[in-house]
């Protein structure tokens, strides 16, 4: 029996033999579906996975390793656990991150190129999540600025990733020009990294089917994903603060995705699903320090884009709905944290939220910045880094 490593995302699967590339094309953009169209046929999401996984791991396998990106959504990443499952007796995880420092500086600044966003990562923790506009320059020109001017760079534009080549080109042209040493991951680093690191892994227990999931060796880095119950944003982080280091600007920030969105939240705060009670399902996140302060996210996924006018018209109209009259100052064209967003306030017993929501293509994003009264400015810094960051994940 023997091991295959096998690449899962962020835009192709591949392992020891070729997988046809319209069933790689359906697998990853019906990820988080159930149900799938193929030559107008209705299939089972599951099933496609099942194929996919079995092409590229080949027969007679012992165990798979699957690298998957680091931003991935848990429900993601039990997909593909579950599909490997399928074709080996064990399956380890590892973190696309972790495969592309392999051979590299500690102080290696990592910048992945995904479809829709570019993730920046300094010493295992994200550091910068960029969206990509689609404008080559202007993207360049985002991404070179969240890097700043690091030791050193590793790029990583896949090829199977639509205009990374040409994204990830430009990123280092703008890099070496302010003097900064940069390379490209050629497109087989991963592969290679994945099967140097195969002794190091069942030296650390390999994870084998009813055994633990994920083993995340991450530190400051958390992926939060339909958190089911509180989760502690935090690793190798103190869960006590004092109110002095409850300062957003003085915390690590890290990838919070849900759904089909992500967005920046800060490492040492609390998330937890909320879907009972008052008011929409969403996430919480908390600060450890008091919990009167906490962000709020909810997320709308509409069948076409769609633009601020109408989602400023459709949230006039549900919030004219409410009789107990808590929604105030609504504004259809704000500006929050550089972003255009529809504004509002709910104001509650002993708390108030300041709403902001933004539209990325086909989503809908609400994010709440919750307080006492009078203490806005506890929760307007992570709130703002919140705005900002807030994306679309395909």
């Amino acid at each position: 029996m023997s091991e295959v490593v096998i690449e899962v995302g962020p835009g192709t699967i591949r392992g020891v033999n070729d997988v046809r590339p319209e069933w790689v094309s359906v697998a990853l953009d019906c990820i988080d579906d159930e149900i799938a169209l193929i030559d107008d046929r209705p299939v089972s999401v599951r099933d496609v996975w099942d194929d996919v996984m079995s092409a590229a791991a080949g027969g007679g396998v012992g165990t798979v390793v699957l690298v998957c990106p680091v931003w991935w959504s848990s429900a993601r990443i039990d997909t593909a656990q579950r599909a490997a499952r399928t074709v080996a007796n064990g399956v380890v995880l590892l973190e696309r991150t972790a495969m592309l420092r392999e051979g590299i500086s500690a102080e290696t600044t990592i910048v992945e190129i995904a479809t829709d966003v570019v993730i920046v990562t300094v010493f295992g923790k994200i550091v910068a999540v960029v969206p990509r506009q689609g404008e080559p320059v202007a993207d360049a020109e985002a991404v070179a600025a969240a890097v700043g001017a690091p030791a050193a760079v590793l790029v990583d534009a896949p090829e199977s990733v639509f205009g990374a080549g040409l994204l990830g080109s430009s990123v280092c042209d703008r890099l070496r020009g302010v003097g900064v040493p940069v390379r490209i991951a050629d497109d087989g680093w991963i592969l290679r990294a994945g099967a140097a690191q195969r002794s190091r892994i069942h030296a650390q227990s390999a994870v084998s089917t009813g055994g633990a999931g994920w083993r995340r060796h991450r530190k400051t880095l958390a992926v939060l994903v339909g958190v089911a119950s509180t989760v502690v944003l935090c690793g190798g982080v103190a869960a006590v603060h004092d109110n002095s280091s409850d300062r957003v600007g003085d915390m690590p920030m890290t990838l919070l995705v849900e759904g089909r969105i992500g967005l920046m939240v800060p490492a040492t705060w609390t998330a937890q699903r909320i879907t009972s009670g008052p008011g929409s399902a969403r996430v919480q996140v908390v600060s450890p320090t008091d919990g009167d302060v906490a962000l709020h996210i909810t997320q709308s996924v509409l069948a076409q884009p769609s633009n601020l006018a109408k989602t400023a018209d459709t949230l006039l109209a549900a919030l004219a709905q409410s009789a107990d009259g808590a929604f105030v100052d609504f504004n259809p064209s704000d500006r929050r944290a550089d972003r255009d967003a529809v504004t509002y306030r709910e104001i509650r017993p002993e708390r108030n939220i300041a709403w902001a929501v933004v539209v990325d293509g086909t989503a809908r994003i609400a994010i709440g910045c919750q307080s006492r009264p009078r203490r806005e400015h506890l929760v307007r810094e992570a709130c703002d880094r919140a705005i900002r960051s807030a994306h679309a994940i395909s």
